[in-house]
């Protein structure tokens, strides 16, 4: 971000200079806005921008979005309202050619004149506040008579532009234009008018207003929007395709149309892509519309000193061989949450032996629970082969040994003189055990100096020491603060320290990939004119590491805490307000209830629900009031599939769950424990397969007593059914009560939810839908994209156990309508 603050530094001077400076002073001269002077070059920037992209012709609507990163205090916004409105008052003026006397114009100075000739009256029991309310009513009159003379006679006062405000902004401009007749809402026109109007009032209430029997709208030639896009939806149908429209077939001559907004107090990328996809879906416009002022472009316009950098130390070598190594057997055995960002910044503060030897053991030792990874991945690293499992220790050992050996220990040490704040990740700070070791080697004997990332937003501290790392990650997985994008008091003094071989890549391809995206998304044609845009696409190229990154951003989201994500809140008419994530799913549908669809979070943001009301409902909400594995069977028919096989095996009234286990028992007991792993070990290995564990073999696997439902490889579990001959039928059986009996496994749900999302969709709940029809000419779709062994849905009656789902879903929809939508500020 720094390579863009730097390029937009060396040409933003040489930008506002390059304005009609005559034409702006005249501007400038005429507002009265307190402390104008501090935000002078701000006003130059703005009268730059609008001066740039107004469309002088009549053939086609000119539009801008100029957008402040910034959330500017609400003096400079009405300083700011009160200049645009002068300059389209003054710009009208100047071009207001009519040869003709305005009557009205004079007949009202000779009134004033007239009225200014009497003598004041005093009143006749000395009220002193009614003869001071007859001074200033008088003082009125001269400047209304001072500016009306000021005016040519020939001036028409015709509108030419509406700004629309909110109810608030327009109170505190219309202060500013206290005693001057020339600032007029457009409820209160006149015969005598000006050249500018405010508005309040939704486009329908003002659509039929007419001045001097002509409608307001073929007069106007600007329609402006301050300030007023964010939830006041009464303004949306200002929009540009329908003030197109009015041109095209209504005899409108609209020329342009502005939208100035401001951002909040989160200043990141992602709260810009929000404002942008609002504006663009709200009100139409093209994406290339918009113009963003960033805060180092505010910072240097106001001459105030830029938010702190976070000071980055990389500490080590960048590269280690033994890390590689564990990154490679982690790929090989599928255990992604072993190199997870999360896992690396507990590797990271693996500062001394007793750090290193509570990790190894909550990693590797024979528990079937641990307090650092999740259940899932503790089970798979459990049913892996001995070998794998001291390989992968072995890796992780030695790459440990790298981290306390490298010397990081004594340089976080040091820069704990001045007593900071530490900054840990979330998943360290909630376990104790952890927290505590990390703190007595730090020499802390209290824990109140440790924060997380969350305490960071909007935090007054003023000494930070960062040992965890933390990117933007990818949308709609984003995370705020990052080490990227933590906005830091002027005066706070912070300090990252984190081993090199472990962060500097994912650092370096994180810098590149915002440098990217805030290049995208600041691009527009002024920014390509006047800012030599494509130059600084060159420079931010020219970042991109060679070395290719390798993250899966869904399951760094599914490892990481929800409080880290960017949440929103909902309130949906007669519920409680809930919090949701960019990432989750949503049913959706308007006043009739007829067709439903299922969408995220960014298309919440962007409806318009003032004329149809949106109703809406989690979609995870249903997995949660309801077993839909559990449900989408027949049981009968599944108790029937089952007694088969128990017949074929003579197994009595064994349950589903122990078939298998009792079946490998069996066998150990005839050719003993040893030789029937030795035995399949074999097997296995002929297909490509590593088997558990010898341990884990007799554990779980021959023991029918075991918690363990089936191995959680897919793979390995049909081979050991094909093994012991057992019909294709009792996997799908297997996965039907394993997905039942964990409802709270994020993966399960989120492939049940991508089925369901495809069916709402693709209409299977809409009225008036067959879904059986619909579902059949789907079905190639549903079995190339959905994991329907997984699932538990048997593909030789795929037809059959969709349209039961389907079923089995409908009277949980309960959709209620949505009220407010709104980010929140922990992003």
């Amino acid at each position: 971000m720094e390579l863009i603050k730097q390029h937009i530094k060396l040409y933003q001077e040489d930008f506002i200079n390059s304005l009609n400076i005559e034409n702006f002073n005249e501007v400038y001269e005429s507002i009265s806005g307190r402390n104008k002077e501090e935000i002078a070059s701000i006003l130059k920037q703005l009268f730059r921008l609008i001066d740039l992209s107004i469309n002088n012709s009549t053939s086609e609507i000119s539009s801008i979005h100029i957008h402040f990163q910034n959330d500017l205090n609400k003096s400079t916004k009405t300083i700011i309202a009160e200049f645009v409105w002068n300059l389209f008052f003054q710009t009208h003026k100047q071009n207001d050619s009519s040869d003709f006397e305005n009557l009205n114009l004079k007949s009202r100075i000779n009134e004033i004149e007239s009225l200014l000739k009497r003598d004041i009256i005093a009143p006749s029991n000395n009220d002193r506040r009614e003869f001071n309310r007859l001074i200033n009513h008088r003082k009125k009159l001269r400047k209304e008579l001072a500016f009306y003379k000021s005016l040519p006679s020939t001036s028409s006062l015709i509108p030419k532009t509406l700004i629309n405000l909110k109810i608030n902004q327009e109170k505190d401009l219309s202060e500013c234009f206290d005693s001057y007749p020339h600032y007029l809402k457009v409820q209160l026109i006149e015969v005598l008018n000006s050249y500018t109007l405010t508005n309040v009032e939704s486009f329908n209430s003002i659509y039929k207003t007419k001045l001097n029997e002509i409608p307001l709208f073929k007069i106007l030639e600007n329609i402006i929007l301050f300030d007023c896009e964010d939830r006041v939806q009464r303004f949306n149908q200002f929009n540009l395709q329908n003030l197109q429209n009015l041109n095209q077939r209504h005899g409108t001559s609209f020329k342009n149309f502005i939208i100035i907004t401001f951002g909040n107090s989160v200043n990141s990328i992602s709260s810009i892509r929000h404002k942008f996809d609002l504006i663009n879906d709200r009100f139409k416009i093209p994406n290339v519309s918009s113009y963003t002022i960033i805060n180092s472009e505010i910072d240097f316009l106001l001459g105030r000193k830029e938010s702190e950098k976070i000071l980055i130390e990389f500490d080590g070598y960048d590269s280690s061989n033994f890390w590689d190594e564990f990154i490679l057997e982690t790929k090989i055995t599928g255990l992604y949450e072993l190199r997870s960002i999360k896992l690396m910044n507990i590797y990271s503060i693996c500062y001394t032996d007793e750090i290193k030897n509570y990790i190894i053991d909550e990693l590797f030792s024979e528990k079937e629970t641990s307090e650092l990874i999740s259940s899932t991945t503790k089970l798979a690293i459990l049913e892996l082969r001995d070998e794998d499992i001291d390989v992968l220790k072995e890796a992780l050992s030695n790459t440990l040994d790298v981290i306390i050996n490298s010397g990081i220990k004594s340089i976080v040490s040091d820069s704990l003189s001045n007593n900071p704040a530490i900054v840990l990740d979330e998943a360290i700070l909630r376990n104790q055990k952890l927290l505590s070791k990390v703190r007595n080697c730090l020499g802390f004997t209290k824990t109140t100096k440790f924060k997380t990332w969350a305490d960071l937003t909007n935090s007054d501290l003023k000494d930070l020491v960062i040992l965890s790392y933390r990117d933007q990650g990818r949308y709609p997985n984003y995370y705020y603060p990052s080490l990227l994008e933590l906005d830091l008091d002027s005066e706070c003094i912070a300090r990252a320290i984190l081993p090199s071989f472990l962060f500097k890549q994912y650092y370096s391809w994180s810098k590149y990939n915002l440098c990217k995206e805030y290049h995208k998304l600041l691009t527009h044609p002024i920014r390509e004119q006047h800012f030599e845009w494509n130059t600084l696409k060159n420079k931010i190229q020219e970042l991109k590491p060679e070395q290719k990154l390798h993250i899966d951003w869904n399951l760094e989201n599914e490892y990481s805490n929800s409080d880290q994500r960017e949440s929103y809140k909902l309130k949906l008419k007669g519920q409680r307000v809930r919090t949701a994530y960019g990432s989750d799913l949503f049913i959706i549908s308007e006043d009739a209830k007829t067709v439903y669809k299922v969408v995220k979070i960014d298309y919440l943001l962007s409806l318009d629900n003032e004329d149809n009301k949106v109703f809406i409902q989690k979609l995870d909400e249903i997995q949660q009031n309801i077993n839909i594995y559990d449900k989408i069977v027949d049981k009968k028919q599944q108790e029937a599939e089952l007694e088969i096989i128990r017949k074929q095996f003579n197994l009595g009234d064994e349950t589903a769950g122990r078939l298998w286990k009792v079946l490998l028992k069996n066998l150990a007991e005839v050719q003993g424990e040893d030789q029937l792993y030795s035995d399949l070990k074999k097997h296995f290995e002929s297909k490509g397969i590593k088997i558990v564990s010898q341990f884990h073999f007799k554990n779980s696997w021959i023991n029918p007593q075991s918690e363990s439902i089936a191995p959680l490889s897919k793979r390995v579990f049909i081979e050991l059914c094909e093994y012991l001959k057992i019909p294709k039928i009792y996997f799908i059986i297997i996965q039907r009560i394993r997905n039942s009996s964990k409802q709270s496994s994020r993966h399960s749900t989120r492939q049940m939810n991508q089925l369901l999302k495809d069916l709402f969709n693709d209409c299977c709940f809409d009225t008036d839908r067959n879904p059986k029809e619909i579902i059949n000419n789907r079905l190639d779709y549903y079995k190339a994209n959905h994991p329907l062994d997984d699932l538990g849905i048997d593909e030789n009656h795929l037809t059959t156990n969709l349209v039961a789902l389907v079923e089995l879903i409908q009277p949980e929809l309960k959709l209620f309508e949505l009220e407010t939508i709104e980010k929140t500020n922990n992003e």
